[in-house]
Order: C-alpha cells, then sequence, then structure tokens
C-alpha cells in the first residue's frame, strides 16, 4: 500500500465505478478515488521533536519529562487532521506544481526548500513526478451512493473548466500549510521549555530566607537534567 494510504479502503464497487465512469491517469491510477480521512497521510519536513512512548502528554506540558531527541527530517503525517468522513480527491499531473527546478528552489525564491535544525529539505517532500491527489471539498459522513460520487464530481469538473492553474499558488499553499504544522510543533517545545524553567525558579523569587534541613541540589542542576544537558557548570 502506497504511504499516501494507511488503513481503512473504499469499498471496491465504488472504485470500480469511479474508474469506469472517470478513467485513469496517465500513469494509470484513477482519475478520481474516494478516501477515508483518516487513512490519507502526505510528506512534510520540519524539526521534529521525538517523546518516549511511556511519557504522558500531562508530563510534557508540565515539564515533567524530557524529550527524546529533536531531528530535522521528512516524515509521513495525516493529511486531514482530526476529520473522519469520506472524500473525494482528483489526480493532478506533475506540470500543476510547477518544474522541479522551481519546487526544489528556496522559500524566499517562491520554491518550496526550508532549513530545519541547520538542515535543507523540501518542506512538502518531494517533488510529486507521478502527479498527486487533492481534495475537491466533497465530505461524505455516510457510504455515498452512486449519485452523491457523480453528482460531487461533475460539479467539480465543472468547475475546472473556470479554475485557473497556479503551480505557484498551489506550491505556496503546500508550504504554508508545513510551516503552519512546524510553528505548532515549535510552540509545543517551547511551552514545554518554559514549563520547565519555571518549575526550576527559585523559591521566594530568590528573596533571602532561613530554613532547615539537609543538603540538596542547586536549582540549575535540576534544570539542566530536565533539559538533557550533561555537561554544566554547576
Amino acid at each position: 500500500m502506497s504511504p499516501s494510504l494507511q488503513g481503512r479502503p473504499a469499498p471496491r464497487w465504488i472504485r470500480q465505478l469511479l474508474l469506469r465512469r472517470y478513467g485513469r491517469h496517465l500513469f494509470g491510477g484513477p482519475r478520481y478515488r474516494l478516501v477515508w480521512s483518516a487513512s490519507r497521510f502526505e510528506p512534510s519536513a520540519g524539526l521534529w521533536t521525538d517523546w518516549s512512548e511511556a511519557t504522558a502528554i500531562a508530563d510534557r506540558d508540565s515539564g515533567a519529562a524530557q524529550p527524546l531527541r529533536r531531528i530535522p527530517e521528512l516524515r509521513w503525517v495525516p493529511k486531514y487532521p482530526g476529520l473522519h468522513c469520506w472524500l473525494i480527491e482528483c489526480w493532478l499531473p506533475p506540470s500543476r506544481f510547477g518544474t522541479p527546478a522551481f519546487w526544489y528552489s528556496p522559500l524566499a525564491s517562491g520554491g518550496t526548500m526550508i532549513t530545519a535544525g541547520g538542515c535543507k529539505l523540501p518542506a512538502c517532500g518531494p517533488y510529486p513526478s507521478a502527479g498527486d491527489y487533492e481534495d475537491i471539498g466533497a465530505r461524505m459522513f455516510w457510504y455515498p451512493s452512486e449519485r452523491h460520487l457523480t453528482l460531487a464530481i461533475d460539479a467539480h469538473l465543472h468547475s475546472l473548466a473556470r479554475r485557473p492553474a497556479s503551480p505557484r499558488a498551489r506550491a505556496l499553499r503546500r508550504t504554508f500549510l508545513a510551516q503552519q504544522a512546524q510553528q505548532r510543533r515549535d510552540r509545543e517545545y517551547d511551552a514545554f521549555c518554559a514549563d520547565v524553567l519555571s518549575d526550576a525558579d527559585q523559591a521566594f523569587h530568590g528573596a533571602p530566607h532561613i530554613g532547615y534541613g539537609g543538603a540538596h541540589r542547586h536549582s540549575s542542576v535540576e534544570l539542566c537534567d530536565r533539559l538533557g544537558i550533561a555537561s554544566h557548570p554547576f
């Protein structure tokens, strides 16, 4: 199975119907396909934070746990996060995404290349040399009938005749979504670091106080341990 489709397939009779009525694209796949939203994935590059499987989300948010690593790489992520329904996708040829030279040019020049953790990566994954599928906007929270499918696809075909094709706008949209995902990951990590710093703050906000008890480690040592810093002057 393709990495872009993982899990629940469309019913066989629907796949056969779409092939018979709308045909195949240049590379042999169906021009239109029905997919379960939660089964659809897409490549996304950026700086990822990995946590231990045993780490609870509450511990991450409170700063009680530290991440395993921060790594720049390309991963497959849900294309429609939070959505659970059937939807229709239409195949688009490689030309709709521009040229490879355009795709692999820097973000400042209109391409998709970004810098994450000191590495240069294509924010939307490799150039879609075999084309790719995009959502046409139809949402079905039930098994669609033949009439539902054909009405939605025929309406989409009608709208295509009036829609200008812009590879630049299409690439920019994908890059923008990838950047939003990266910003969300950065905010989550920043919140984790802020919680750790808050927990390590000195008692009484640094004001002098007298106390009795056994020896204890400096709060900065605890802070370095929780952030994964092994060498420090404390």
